[in-house]
This record gives structure tokens, C-alpha cells and sequence, in this order.
């Protein structure tokens, strides 16, 4: 899956190069605004899992097959820093471990991590409404959408291979000899994915990025994520007054940094009282209470978290 120096010409290398290093580019600023908002080790956390996953390489054929682990990555901390984190794992991993080339590493980034997380990413997108975004159904989804990721990124090599590698060996060899290497990969992923995010959706629902995305918080918030740590916005009003004390008014948190428990709050005019709402599952939000008192009105909106 790493491709050494060599393997590959030169031109569709630099080509690699470039799409790598905009992509990463473009990553990284996306990814500084979600760390910036929410201070995390997980990052952390997913690079060392793909520096072990991606070192425990098997032979195949014209090529080699390993654990991706992008897949998890995208579900855990969203797609922009899933890349950034692979990109950094692959260019530790050929200057220090010698674990492929350093002129292809550029197409390294891209079959390891732009092509698997844009598939990953897309498979949750797609398929997570479909299945009603009900909580439970989270980790099944994980493991299709790690599975596709792995297999779009075998393929990706067998495709640089084919394009930029020798004649030696015939296409249908290294698309088959890869392609089927890591359909095997992608079993693998599927069932390790699946179960550390049911895991982890039973004990910290909100380390899972792609389970439930919030609205980033505005610019007049900033202030108040930074303090507090959580981020709401006004429900009844004009957005741009939602850090401003109005009697009554409706708020939804929309991020939250280890405060609360992400419910929808209801803040007095002072800004001191700050209680939950309404606390429902999303799919099954019909209508919410008044916030002012105890009867339904016919005004009433859904209160979601």
C-alpha cells in the first residue's frame, strides 16, 4: 500500500505531490477552526492508531496490503483532521520507519488518506440519514463507511500503479492482486470500526464527530466557547443578538467543551439561569414546551438537540 521510491515515474509523482499538498493545505486550515473550538487529545489519539495500524504490513503480489484505519478516523474527528493526521503519519512513517518512499509520498497521502476519507465522509453522509440517524444504527454505519474507505484506497494505489508503474507486470494483475488483498482489508476494518465506535457511542457520544455535526458556533461566540466551553445560539430572535441577555429566551447548544450535557437551555435576562429545556431525541422531536411557562402553544417549534 505504501509505494517505495522507484515504483512510480517521476511526472505522476510530482502530480501526487501536488494533489497531496493541497489537499492537506486545505485540510489543515478546516482543521485548525474544529481543534480551535474544541481542545481534544483524540487527534492524538487516531494519529498513534494509524502509525501502528499502517506499520503491520503483509506482502501482496506486486504490492503490499495493511490496515488504513482512515475509515475510523474520519467518524472520529471528522474528515479534515483524519487527513491531516494521515498526512503526518505517512511522512513520519518514510523518514523514520523507511516504510515507503519519500518521492512518492505525496501519493502515499493521497491513497491513504484524501481518497479513503472523501469516501468515508461521503458513506456517512448518505447513508446515516437513510437509516433514520438513529444512535444505535452509528457504529454499523462506521464499519461500512471504514470498509469502502479501505477498498477506494487499494484501489487508489493499484490506479497510481497502473498509471505510473512498470510494464513489467500486466494491469489486471495489480488491480486484481491489490484490489483483492484488500477486500480482506476491508473486512477487517469494517468489524474493528464498528465495534470501537459502539464503544465509544456508549461511553462518550460526543467524541464521535461524524455521529451528531453541530453548527460552528459564530464569530460573537467565540468569546463565550472559550470561557465556558460551550456554544449556544438564540431560537427566537435575530442570531446576531444570541450573546445578548433578552428575558426568556430560547437557546440551543450547538458545541460543547466537557459542560453540561448538551441540552437546549433557556437563559434569564441577567444571563445567570441557565436550565435544559427540553431533552428529546432528534428523530423523535415533535413540538416543544413553552419556554416560558408550562403550557403547549400553537407556535411551538421542535427543540432539538
Amino acid at each position: 500500500m505504501h509505494i517505495p521510491d522507484g515504483y512510480v515515474s517521476l511526472p505522476v509523482s510530482v502530480v501526487g505531490a501536488a494533489v497531496a499538498a493541497g489537499s492537506v493545505a486545505v485540510a489543515a486550515r478546516r482543521a485548525a477552526i474544529v481543534v480551535r473550538e474544541k481542545v481534544s487529545t483524540l487527534p492524538a489519539v487516531v494519529s498513534a492508531y494509524l502509525l501502528v495500524a499502517q506499520l503491520l504490513v503483509v506482502p501482496v503480489g506486486v504490492g503490499s496490503a495493511h490496515l488504513i484505519g482512515t475509515g475510523l478516523a474520519t467518524v472520529l474527528v471528522g474528515p479534515a483532521v483524519a487527513i491531516v493526521c494521515v498526512a503526518t503519519v505517512v511522512v513520519l512513517q518514510a523518514l523514520v520507519f523507511a516504510d515507503g518512499g519519500v518521492t512518492a509520498i505525496g501519493l502515499n497521502v493521497v491513497d491513504d488518506g484524501l481518497v479513503p476519507a472523501v469516501v468515508a465522509a461521503a458513506t456517512v453522509r448518505l447513508v446515516w440519514p437513510l437509516v433514520g440517524r438513529r444512535r444505535e444504527r452509528f457504529a454499523a454505519v462506521a464499519g461500512l463507511a471504514a470498509a469502502l474507505a479501505a477498498l477506494a484506497g487499494g484501489l487508489a494505489a493499484a490506479g497510481v500503479l497502473v498509471l505510473g508503474g512498470t510494464d513489467v507486470v500486466s494491469r489486471a494483475t495489480i488491480v486484481s492482486t491489490l484490489g483483492g488483498a484488500h477486500l480482506v482489508v476491508a473486512v477487517v476494518e469494517a468489524v474493528l470500526t464498528a465495534g470501537i465506535v459502539a464503544t465509544v457511542i456508549r461511553l462518550r457520544p460526543d467524541l464521535v464527530a461524524m455521529a451528531g455535526p453541530s453548527p460552528r458556533p459564530g464569530r460573537h461566540q467565540a468569546d463565550r466557547v472559550a470561557e465556558t466551553g460551550v456554544a449556544a445560539r438564540s431560537l427566537d430572535g435575530d442570531p446576531a443578538r444570541a450573546s445578548g441577555p433578552r428575558a426568556g429566551r430560547r437557546l440551543e447548544v450547538v458545541a460543547t467543551d466537557g459542560v453540561g450535557d448538551g441540552s437546549p437551555l433557556v437563559e434569564s435576562g441577567d444571563g445567570a439561569e441557565r436550565r435544559p429545556i427540553h431533552a428529546v431525541d432528534p428523530a423523535d422531536a415533535t413540538s416543544g414546551p413553552d419556554l416560558r411557562g408550562g403550557d403547549d402553544h400553537q407556535d411551538d417549534r421542535a427543540v432539538r438537540r
